[in-house]
């Protein structure tokens, strides 16, 4: 007998019942496909031919299922994104791929929980993945921003400062030096400020009740803290509170600004430190003017094409300046 059958939305054959049985059995054909051979008036179900025919003895219950290899596949694949975030694409696509055929080999595939398995892991990954690709994106950018707000206010701080430099010098004759330490102690009452640090030469501007506060000589460098507000002695700016190095004995000549106050620098050296301000450099100048001007990369501030810092600088005027660091 010749069979011809519809599977899949195709047409084929003729088929012998035995071709027609062995591609049931194999998963070729199912239950649902249609079947038409002479002698029958239409197209019917292929399970009619199967349960009619004599010659059908075998069923598909004697096939044994066997487990997807596309499916524990996927479950390693999705396992191992944990630790390498790139396998789980591979392991979604592979657990799709295996789902779908077990669902259509009338149980002769068995896996759907490592397939699904799979996909939860691999599904997992991959928002680790692109969880981990957004924050390598943006990371960069808010750094920046946390730079530049952290500039921002030290070059606040700076201009504040500023104004009690040029209210000290207009008191005592000097900005800050070792000199108005005394003249400071013995108009105020208070013990002389002994120190070769930019933050002793500050701390003359609390002691002579120029400023009431240590916060604003607070710059966000490495090493630095926020001030905790107690100015009471020697409390007042310690260590780590100040961020600014200062320059010691500059003259006030309002024809010739110079710098008196710059940040950052790497701790304890004259080497300016890109790090905090996005490679800039906070020069605060004698006339209260405060520029930002780049940091190269051998940590050097230039100025009219020279060192800031360069004894040689005009700027100086052939007196080399005396750098006082931050404690």
């Amino acid at each position: 007998m010749e069979i011809f059958i519809q599977h899949q939305g195709q047409q084929t054959g003729p088929f012998s019942i035995q071709q027609i049985q062995s591609g049931f059995l194999s998963g070729l054909y199912q239950h649902s496909d249609l079947i038409w051979h002479q002698g029958i008036e239409g197209w019917i179900p292929l399970s009619t031919l199967l349960n009619n025919n004599a010659a059908a003895t075998v069923t598909p219950q004697t096939v044994i299922p066997h487990n997807s290899g596309l499916a524990l596949t996927s479950m390693i694949l999705g396992v191992s994104s944990f630790a390498c975030l790139i396998t789980s694409i591979p392991a979604i696509i592979c657990g799709h791929i295996a789902s779908s055929q077990i669902k259509n080999s009338n149980g002769r595939i068995s896996g759907e929980g490592l397939a699904l398995a799979g996909l939860i892991t691999g599904y997992v990954g991959f928002g680790i993945t692109l969880i981990a690709v957004i924050a390598g994106l943006t990371m960069p950018l808010i750094m920046n921003q946390q730079k530049r707000a952290h500039r921002a206010e030290a070059l606040s701080n700076a201009k504040c400062f500023g104004l009690a430099l040029y209210e000290f010098n207009e008191e005592y004759g000097s900005y800050p030096n070792a000199k108005t330490a005394s003249l400071v102690a013995s108009k105020t009452s208070t013990p002389a400020e002994i120190g070769e640090s930019s933050n002793s030469r500050f701390r003359q501007l609390i002691r002579a009740v120029i400023v009431p506060s240590e916060h604003i000589f607070y710059a966000k460098t490495y090493g630095s803290q926020k001030p905790d507000g107690d100015i009471s002695g020697n409390k007042a700016i310690a260590p780590g509170e100040c961020g600014f190095a200062y320059i010691d004995n500059t003259p006030s000549d309002p024809s010739h600004p110079r710098p008196i106050a710059i940040a950052p620098f790497k701790a304890g050296t004259d080497e300016f430190d890109p790090l905090p301000f996005d490679n800039k450099a906070i020069i605060l100048w004698t006339d209260n003017s405060a520029t930002l001007l780049p940091i190269n990369p051998s940590g050097q501030v230039l100025h009219n094409g020279q060192h800031i810092l360069d004894p040689k600088h005009p700027i100086w005027e052939g007196t080399p300046p005396i750098l006082l660091l931050p404690e």
